[in-house]
């Protein structure tokens, strides 16, 4: 989403963007970091859950993408009903990550933190 916001923001200067769907912004260096801990220490089975923190709304992730690309674009709040998508998408994908932490010691990275690091390789 970072690069796609990143070209709009080329050629508006405001975009409508998501605010009622809720989750987690997770860099996938993140994930890949978090993978290989679990591959090296298997202790136990089950489910886990991992995303990024805190959590966040599509509006609000794309308002931090421009700030901290230091590009001025308005960003308007919508609801999924005018954002119309073939893909029916939940309103609510926070996860539970506190037996990823409790099992193997995995704490949610900060989506903000990361996102520095992605915005400098794409600009």
């Amino acid at each position: 989403m970072p690069s796609t916001l990143l070209r709009l923001s080329e050629t508006r200067d405001a975009l409508s963007v998501v605010a009622d769907q809720i989750g987690g912004p997770t860099p996938a260096s993140a994930i890949a970091s978090a993978c290989v801990k679990i591959a090296e220490s298997i202790k136990s089975s089950g489910t886990y859950h991992f995303s990024g923190n805190p959590d966040a709304s599509w509006a609000a992730f794309a308002r931090e993408i421009f700030a901290q690309a230091g590009r001025h674009i308005t960003v308007t709040d919508i609801a999924t009903a005018n954002y119309p998508t073939p893909a029916k998408r939940p309103l609510n994908s926070r996860l539970d990550c506190a037996s990823l932490a409790s099992d193997f010691g995995i704490m949610q990275p900060n989506w903000k933190t990361a996102l520095a690091d992605v915005i400098r390789e794409l600009t």
